[in-house]
């Protein structure tokens, strides 16, 4: 039991860490919005087709010698498909070019651009990049040879068209022909009574994508019990996809992993992006709370010891 007295110097000892404990645990989102003030960053318009110029301007607040200015530009996957080092005035102002030109212009959508000063100032802003040509959405009737069934299959190609689906049930794989008028994707519902991918112990393993002979990844997944739709990327001037699975007896596998909006391609894409994107905060304010607490213990188990050697 601890005496009264002692209940006393624990309070006092709380009070004086408890304000310091509130500073460190709050330090972090003071950190992240001081850096985003440290630095801005626009763009000269909201959104781009394919062969615009992006102008990227900002202002840092406080130049420092020796620091470079970084800039990465992220597709909606989350993939860098460029960076570069920005030059800037002694005012802090700078600009940065980017032609939208290349390979890496495959997909629309809503893109990132980031802007890392040193090492602790960042910030960015999105934009909307929009494929020139208008989406197909179609379904496409498929035969399997071997049990002579017919599948729809549902599409939607950005980019180009689809010209002929066909489907091996030898080589458990799906051949989709495509005129690609543009850098673009195609997103694909595979049934999986036609054809799916497993692992040995039953749960869904990902498929083997090649376009033009050319292994691909495979950017976005949906699963569900009956279906698995693929999101591929392709480049202009390609003409065949082909996707290749395990198996097309949905019934030889019961065991069915099926996790909606989940796909073990986009964990892998995510781990990538976060050991690539910048970290502007240290990690040193959480260890410091341990610290205090640790401190704080150390007084209790002090003042205990100390009683005891005074009643000796």
């Amino acid at each position: 039991m601890i005496p009264v007295e002692n209940f006393s110097t624990i309070r006092y000892a709380f009070l004086i860490l408890l304000p310091v404990l509130v500073i460190t645990s709050t330090f972090e989102s003071i950190h992240a919005q001081t850096s985003s003030q440290a630095i801005t960053i626009t763009t000269d318009k909201p959104s781009y087709i394919y062969g615009d110029r992006i102008v990227v301007f900002g202002t840092i607040k406080t130049v420092i010698p020796g620091n470079t200015l970084t800039v990465k530009i992220l597709d909606p996957y989350s993939n860098v498909i460029q960076t570069g080092l920005a030059t800037f005035n002694q005012d802090g102002s700078y600009i940065y070019v980017v032609d939208i030109s290349g390979s890496l212009w495959k997909t629309g959508g809503l893109y990132t651009i980031v802007v890392q000063y040193g090492t602790t100032m960042q910030n960015q802003t999105t934009f909307t990049y929009t494929s020139t040509t208008a989406p197909i959405n179609g379904i496409f009737q498929v035969q399997d040879p071997d049990t002579l069934q017919i599948f729809k299959i549902p599409y939607v190609i950005f980019g180009g068209s689809i010209t002929k689906m066909s489907f091996d049930p030898k080589m458990s794989s799906l051949t989709v022909s495509i005129r690609s008028d543009n850098y673009g994707s195609v997103i694909i519902s595979l049934p999986r009574k036609l054809l799916d991918a497993k692992s040995s112990d039953g749960s869904d393993a990902s498929f083997m994508v090649t376009v033009d002979g050319e292994e691909s990844v495979v950017q976005k997944e949906q699963s569900d019990q009956n279906n698995r739709t693929l999101t591929i990327q392709f480049l202009q001037g390609d003409k065949i996809i082909q996707i290749t699975g395990t198996s097309s007896e949905y019934e030889n596998y019961p065991n069915v992993n099926t996790n909606q909006n989940s796909t073990t391609n986009q964990q892998s894409i995510e781990q990538s992006t976060n050991s690539s994107r910048f970290s502007a905060v240290p990690e040193f304010p959480f260890a410091l709370n341990i610290f205090l607490i640790s401190v704080l213990f150390m007084i209790f188990l002090r003042l205990r010891i100390f009683k005891k050697l005074s009643m000796v």
